[in-house]
């Protein structure tokens, strides 16, 4: 379901998720990036090397440390990560319920912070 709602951004969710943090927080740096998404940092490289493919993202080194900036192209997708996360929103509404939707996605925001603790 979250595969189909995000094909109209061209990405996958979990690449989605890392470029709305990068929108939100330009120059996060790899580390803090494969903390927050709890991936492992090889798959963080692979992730932010797609991306840079894609034209979508910078990385900036300074001294040792490599931050990880969105291009203007890839601040555009914004719009349509926003649109995907609202149409998969939707389609959980259909398929449980509005109500249970909406617990749903209140547990998982819960679940989120209380894991970053």
């Amino acid at each position: 379901m979250a595969e189909d709602a995000f094909k109209i951004a061209g990405l996958a969710p979990s690449y989605a998720h890392l470029m709305l943090l990068l929108i939100e927080e330009p120059g996060l740096s790899q580390n803090n990036l494969s903390e927050r998404m709890n991936l492992k940092a090889s798959t963080m490289t692979r992730f932010i090397d797609k991306l840079m493919q894609k034209g979508y993202v910078e990385r900036v080194q300074e001294g040792r440390s490599v931050f990880i900036y969105p291009t203007e192209s890839g601040k555009e997708l914004k719009k349509s990560i926003n649109q995907a996360l609202k149409n998969l929103f939707n389609n959980y509404c259909e398929v449980m319920g509005k109500e249970f939707a909406i617990q749903l996605t209140e547990d998982i925001h819960k679940a989120n912070s209380i894991l970053k603790e």
